[in-house]
Order: C-alpha cells, then sequence, then structure tokens
C-alpha cells in the first residue's frame, strides 16, 4: 500500500545480515538515500550498463537522494500534485492552499506518505524542501493539524487514495500523476483534472535498486540494462502510464500516433506530447521539486512529526 510496509520486512532481514531473498526492489526514491546510509545496497557496477548510460534522461540524472547513481536507476517516475472534479469543487483548483477551503469540508484526500505531505506543505509555506530544517517540518505540521481539525480531511491514504477518488467520496486529492493519467484517459473518470500546484509540485523516481545479499546481482544489472531500450521501455510506459527516465520513449509514442487513426491516435499523441510523462531537462525550471535528501536521524524525527498528523 506505500513504501513503509514493505521496507519493514526488508529492513528486518538486512539489520540481522540476512538476505532478503530478491535480486532487485524498487522502493521510491527517498528509501534509496537511508538504505545506502545503513549500508543495505550494492554500489551498482556501471560497465554493467552501458544502455542506462546511453539512455537516462537528464532530469534523473545525480539525484539527491542517490548522487551519480550510485546504487540506483529510476524505473519509472511521476509527479505529486492535486487530483480533482472541477464541477464538485466549483471550478478549478491552482494552489495547495486550495485544499485548506472550507468549502471542501470532508471531501479532501491527503497521503500517508511523510515526504509528499511534508514537501507540499512546506512550498505553499515558501520553504524549500531541500534546506529544510526540523522547524520548518514543527511549522508544517501545524499547518496539516490546522486542516485536519477543521474536518476538511476525509482520510490519509496510502495507494487507495484513487478508490475513493474514482467513487467521488473525495472531490480534491493529492495524487500521483500515473494513476490519475490512467483513471482519465482509461479508467472512466474523463472530467478528473491533474495540476501542478502553483506552490510547486514533487518529481520523484522509483529506482530499481539491488540489496545486499542478492543471489544474482549479475542478472540484476542485466535487467536495469535491458529495461533501458526505449522500445522495452516505451511498452512499460504505455502500460503504467508514469514518467519514463528512459531516452527514445517519446519518438516512439509519436511513431505509434501516425500508424493509428481517429481516436487510438489521438489517444498517442496526448500521450507524447504530456510533460507527466516526458519530464523536462530541467525540473526546477518546471517549478517541480525533489524530496529533502534525509539522514536516518532526521527523517526519523520528522516522521514522528508527521505521525502527530496522522494518528491524532
Amino acid at each position: 500500500n506505500d513504501n513503509y510496509a514493505f521496507f519493514a520486512k526488508l529492513a528486518a532481514l538486512l539489520e540481522a545480515g540476512q538476505p532478503t531473498g530478491w535480486d532487485i526492489i524498487a522502493l521510491s526514491d527517498w528509501v534509496v538515500g537511508l538504505m545506502v546510509e545503513q549500508g543495505w545496497l550494492l554500489p551498482l557496477d556501471w560497465s554493467l550498463l552501458p544502455t542506462v548510460e546511453a539512455n537516462l534522461l537528464p532530469a534523473f540524472r545525480d539525484p539527491v537522494y542517490d548522487p551519480g547513481n550510485a546504487h540506483s536507476v529510476p524505473w519509472q517516475g511521476g509527479v505529486t500534485g492535486i487530483a480533482y472534479y472541477p464541477d464538485l469543487v466549483g471550478g478549478e483548483i491552482t494552489a495547495f492552499a486550495d485544499l485548506w477551503d472550507p468549502r471542501l469540508e470532508g471531501r479532501v484526500g491527503m497521503l500517508t506518505e511523510m515526504v509528499d505531505t511534508m514537501t507540499l506543505t512546506l512550498l505553499m509555506l515558501g520553504v524549500d524542501p531541500q534546506t529544510a530544517t526540523l522547524d520548518d517540518a514543527e511549522a508544517a505540521k501545524e499547518k496539516l493539524i490546522e486542516q485536519r481539525d477543521a474536518g476538511i480531511v476525509r482520510k490519509y491514504y496510502g495507494q487507495d487514495y484513487v478508490d475513493d477518488l474514482v467513487a467521488k467520496n473525495t472531490w480534491a486529492s493529492m495524487a500521483w500523476s500515473g494513476d490519475i493519467f490512467y483513471y482519465k484517459y482509461l479508467g472512466g473518470a474523463p472530467d478528473l483534472e491533474f495540476v501542478v500546484p502553483e506552490e510547486g509540485g514533487v518529481i520523484w523516481a522509483t529506482p530499481l535498486e539491488i540489496p545486499v545479499g542478492a543471489e544474482h546481482p549479475r542478472d540484476a544489472h542485466l535487467f536495469m540494462d535491458f529495461y533501458y531500450r526505449p522500445e522495452i521501455a516505451a511498452m512499460v510506459t504505455d502500460w503504467v502510464l508514469y514518467m519514463t527516465p528512459v531516452k527514445g520513449v517519446r519518438e516512439i509514442m509519436l511513431q505509434k500516433a501516425q500508424e493509428l487513426k481517429g481516436a487510438d491516435r489521438a489517444y498517442y499523441e496526448t500521450l507524447a506530447n504530456s510533460p507527466l510523462l516526458f519530464p523536462p531537462d530541467d525540473p526546477t525550471a518546471a517549478n517541480l521539486h525533489q524530496y529533502k535528501a534525509f539522514s536516518g536521524e532526521e527523517f526519523t524525527a520528522w516522521n514522528e512529526l508527521f505521525e502527530e498528523v496522522v494518528r491524532g
């Protein structure tokens, strides 16, 4: 349902020095930094990753969570923003602060992923997530409690946020871009909209990593490199509708559109021209920010603050 449950299972094994049983895992980018700090990920052998080196898009190179992509390569990426129904909320939502509107009482979905919810709240408060202090996190916590205590939040969700959103139990929700792309174009919710808040959104990756104790690390490298063939990455992107880190996928989508007619052609043209599938070379110019690069101690302190919000 979210990163925490799976990571807890892995951490128990890794702390005990036992193999996890996995050769390759895909946990969100902020988890990578925590695992590297603990020595739980194998360094990548880039001599086995020539296709990755050739095709990794600039937006996903040298991330703050894993400098030099030393321990991970992105599998898919995405944007954390806001999904909403214009007819239900009474117009456009443009800002994260709009999710504090009393008119949305009981109809707003927020996420249980601390890094997403705290990052967007910090941006709303005018704080750069990368330089945010514990005091800044405390201020974000208080702002979130204000929203919660006003009765605006229906629930704090993991991946199940889409269920209440598609059922229109929530009218506006924090959301991950690929989910909304799917439901808008393929999942029967054409009136659903996605927006990057004017205060800023989050660009993130779900990278591939090799845990310490993996039995087949060479195979894991070969799988990573295989995925970075544009024709393979295009198949995955077409299916999951999240942001690709692989160069050449957009051109394949455009070519596919040219081979089709009518609604199918229009659909693939929409995919090929979506900034939610193909990132800008410089995400910061598009008002997209990375999560803070946490130390383990920082993450624990921030998470304790966030738990006051979610469990309060």
